[in-house]
């Protein structure tokens, strides 16, 4: 018997992008029985669902076809591509892998496309990467890769863009109103340092396989907007508190804002770190015990004042 041999690691990789909500749709120019006995035996969900792509003519049978059917045979070229337009056209990020020169249009047109270093010259130079060990298996590792890339670069982007907005709003809002600005530059430098600079780095190096969501910028400043309002309210809120009920000085003041902006920064990177696990714990008490350490043993370089006595306690 002629049969197709199928990769010892097939049925593992097709199992993870089920699980990942990827839907395989397998297009072949072979009898579309036979692709779709070697596509079941490759564990593909739904295999036994084909179609003979030489009885689909009109661009409605191609947008009937790709919602009712897994495996495709007799596809022409052009069919290929007219495949992955309707997919396109239903919502779909289409990802598509090939190795031949009638690949090429498909792969040209598709969101993501992925040759194989053995294939034809026209495949891996229309691409968008090429697999230089052919080995299909790798790319649960890539798309791991790229999720872990894109959503932590995401969130990162997100405490930058805090720090961005609440900076910009209380620039604007000290400017009119008959208060000190509530930091001082080198205090602003220690705020970024411990809610910013160490935990990105960090959060950048952490494993994350969530999906990937659409519209970078919108999903970043979802985050970023309510997190750098909760910042201005709370460090005006401090600013008045420590003015008209504590009576505080200028110095006193600012040291005041200083700590408030530490402590929503800290609640800020708990809401954008996601789920808690051992890491995140960890980067918590790392960036806390930092802070800390600036603060109680170097007072004087961050201009941080002595809080126990307020100037109106001395009225009493």
């Amino acid at each position: 018997t002629l049969s197709n041999p199928v990769r010892k690691d097939a049925k593992k990789t097709f199992k993870y992008f089920a699980e990942q909500g990827v839907e395989i749709k397998v297009i072949s120019g072979d009898n579309p029985l036979t692709v779709s006995r070697v596509a079941k035996e490759a564990g593909i969900e739904n295999a036994e669902n084909f179609v003979d792509a030489s009885l689909l003519v009109t661009a409605d049978d191609i947008s009937r076809a790709v919602r009712n059917y897994t495996v495709f045979g007799r596809v022409t070229p052009s069919q290929k591509l007219a495949l992955v337009k309707a997919l396109k056209a239903q919502g779909n990020t289409v990802a598509m892998t090939g190795d031949g020169v009638n690949d090429v249009l498909a792969l040209k047109e598709a969101d993501c496309s992925i040759a194989m270093q053995s294939g034809s010259d026209a495949a891996r130079t229309s691409a968008s990467m090429v697999l230089l060990e052919s080995d299909f298996s790798r790319l649960p590792f890539i798309v791991a890769e790229g999720r872990r890339s894109i959503n932590n670069l995401q969130r990162s982007t997100g405490l930058y863009l805090t720090k961005t907005i609440y900076s910009f709003i209380l620039t604007i809002l000290f400017l009119f109103v008959p208060f000190t600005y509530p930091f001082q530059s080198i205090q602003v430098t220690l705020i970024g340092a411990v809610t910013i600079g160490m935990p990105s780095f960090f959060l950048a190096l952490e494993p994350n396989s969530e999906r990937v969501k659409k519209n970078f910028l919108t999903n970043v400043f979802k985050m970023a907007l309510p997190s750098g309002l909760l910042s201005v309210a709370g460090i005006i809120a401090s600013v008045l508190i420590a003015h008209f009920a504590l009576n505080a000085d200028t110095s006193q003041i600012q040291t005041i804002a200083t700590f408030t902006a530490i402590i929503i920064g800290f609640i800020v990177i708990f809401d954008i770190a996601g789920k808690i696990n051992k890491w995140k714990v960890i980067l918590m008490a790392f960036i806390t015990l930092v802070a800390a350490f600036f603060i109680v043993l170097f007072p004087g370089l961050f201009d941080i004042v002595p809080l126990d006595t307020f100037h109106h306690i001395g009225n009493y």
